[in-house]
C-alpha cells in the first residue's frame, strides 16, 4: 500500500514538473515574442514612421501587457501625435511596473512640461537623475532648470543649467537659459557675458554676434523660432548691454 502511495507521489510530482516547464516556456515564447514586436516598434520610431511604431508596440502589449518598454515606446509615439494626456498614463503604467526606469520619469518630465505641469516635471527629472545609470543627465538638468524658469524660481534654475552645462558644455540651450535667468536675476552683466560666450561654442554662429541677431529678428518675424517669442525677445534685449 505504502509503495503505491509512493509512486502516486512521484507521479504527481513529475506531472506537476512538466507542467510548469510547459508554462514557463509559453512565458518565455510570449516575452520573446512580445520583445519582437517592440524592437520593430522602435526601428519604426527612429525612422519617424510613427504609425507602424503605434501598431508594433501595440502588438508587442496585446501579448505581454506588462512589456514596460513597449509601454514606454507607444508614449513616445503618443507624444509625437501631442496626445500628452495619453503618453502621460503609459509613462506612469511603466514606471508602475519599474519605479526605477530613468528613461520613463524622463519623458515623463518632458510630457508633464507639454501639459504645463512644471512641478510635477521638476519631480520626475528628480526621479530620472537619481538613478546613476541614467546617461543624459546633461539633458534632465536642462529640462528640470527650464521648468524651474518657466515658474518663477530663477535660482533654482540658474543651479539646474549649470549642472547642464558642467556635463555637456556643448548644450548651447543651457547656456541661452543661463543667460536669460541672470537677467531675470538682474545680474545683466553676467547675462551678456553668457550669452556672448555661448555663441562661441554655437558652430552656426561661431560668435558671430550680428548674425544671431539678426537670426532672432527673423525668427519673431515669422513666428517659427526655436524658442518663444518672449524669450527671443529678451535675448535682444541682452544683447543691447
Amino acid at each position: 500500500m505504502i509503495y503505491y502511495i509512493m509512486k502516486l507521489r512521484i507521479l504527481i510530482l513529475l506531472i506537476t514538473i512538466v507542467i510548469t516547464a510547459c508554462a514557463s516556456e509559453e512565458i518565455v515564447r510570449k516575452t520573446n515574442e512580445s520583445d519582437f514586436h517592440k524592437e520593430i516598434g522602435f526601428a519604426y520610431y527612429i525612422e519617424k514612421n510613427y504609425q507602424l511604431a503605434y501598431t508594433e508596440f501595440h502588438k508587442a502589449l496585446q501579448i505581454d501587457p506588462n512589456n514596460k518598454d513597449a509601454l514606454h515606446g507607444l508614449a513616445l509615439v503618443h507624444m509625437e501625435f501631442q496626445e500628452y494626456e495619453m503618453a502621460r498614463d503609459l509613462f506612469l503604467r511603466a514606471l508602475a511596473i519599474d519605479s526605477n526606469y530613468a528613461d520613463a520619469w524622463f519623458n515623463l518630465g518632458l510630457c508633464y512640461q507639454k501639459l504645463n505641469m512644471h512641478n510635477e516635471a521638476i519631480n520626475a527629472f528628480s526621479k530620472a537623475l537619481s538613478n546613476p545609470l541614467f546617461i543624459t543627465q546633461d539633458k534632465a538638468h536642462f529640462a528640470q532648470g527650464l521648468s524651474y524658469y518657466k515658474i518663477g524660481k530663477y535660482e533654482e534654475a540658474k543651479n539646474s543649467f549649470d549642472k547642464a552645462i558642467k556635463r555637456n558644455i556643448m548644450l548651447i540651450q543651457a547656456h541661452l537659459y543661463m543667460s536669460l535667468t541672470y537677467q531675470k536675476l538682474g545680474a545683466y552683466s553676467e547675462a551678456s557675458k553668457t550669452l556672448k560666450n555661448s555663441l562661441k561654442f554655437d558652430p552656426n554662429y561661431k560668435g558671430d554676434l550680428e548674425k544671431f541677431k539678426k537670426d532672432l529678428i527673423d525668427a519673431t518675424k515669422s513666428g517659427q523660432g526655436f524658442l518663444p517669442k518672449d524669450d527671443i525677445l529678451d535675448l535682444l534685449e541682452i544683447l543691447k548691454y
